[in-house]
């Protein structure tokens, strides 16, 4: 079985359809969205119909219950807080329905999704290192935790007995002796210095794991943006992915 795992769209309907394309390109049979559908970008109803028809197993993002009043923003930095009242004020009652809607968790077979921690969805908090991810490792009983909301694509392995470990490259094998945390980076406003959509899939027959990113035409993003009237620095990170 095929998974395809994307997190962040951020509005970003370019960066979204992108990744969906490829998904189905590849043969992905189940899709799994770790949160944050809007907030940033200028296509926040057009986002959120196109994760709804593509069937996609969803949790809520802090932008995603933030726009639905679930949360509180006062947190958001400027920027930030000024995207979810422009958001807010676009969304039909029925896509607002569907954001508050949201759980903070989904487990799904071996896999557990969720936008910020395992161990405390609600707090909003961040999972940035080595440490703060083995410290959430006993707080999931599934083999793999996908994550999402530092825009970061992360992978962490715990085999038992041993101390947990980073993994580079984009590609390996999913151990049965061990376990995964995941951030699946983000589609709509990548912040690991790459401006490409990143998304993941999971080989669940094959037992295997990879990275993808993907090219997108970000600058008609930005045009989107601008026009749209939402803050000029959020269509310019864009292009560095930052």
């Amino acid at each position: 079985m095929l998974i395809g795992a994307f997190s962040d769209v951020h509005s970003n309907l370019e960066a979204l359809r992108t990744v969906l394309d490829f998904f189905r390109r590849q043969g992905v049979q189940q899709l799994f969205c770790c949160g944050d559908i809007v907030g940033y970008g200028p296509d926040p109803e057009a986002c959120i119909q196109l994760v709804r028809t593509a069937g996609a197993r969803v949790v809520a993002g802090n932008h995603d219950w933030g726009v639905a009043g679930r949360t509180s923003i006062r947190h958001f930095n400027p920027v930030a807080a000024q995207a979810v009242h422009w958001t807010r004020n676009r969304l039909s009652p029925d896509d607002v329905d569907f954001l508050a809607r949201l759980p903070l968790t989904v487990n799904f077979g071996p896999i557990q999704l969720v936008h910020s921690t395992p161990s405390s969805p609600e707090e909003w908090d961040y999972i940035f290192t080595l440490e703060d991810a083995a410290a959430e490792m006993g707080a999931y009983i599934t083999d793999i935790c996908l994550v999402g909301h530092t825009h970061i694509p992360m992978a962490v392995e715990k085999i038992s007995g041993q101390p947990a470990r980073m993994i580079t490259g984009n590609h390996f094998p999913l151990r049965p002796d061990a376990r995964y945390l995941i951030n699946v980076g983000s589609v709509g406003q990548p912040r690991d210095g790459d401006p490409r959509a990143c998304c993941v899939i999971i080989d669940l027959t094959r037992h295997e794991l990879t990275f993808h990113h993907l090219t997108y035409d970000y600058r008609q993003t930005q045009k989107k943006i601008v026009a749209a009237g939402l803050p000029e620095y959020l269509a310019e990170r864009l292009e560095n992915g930052v």
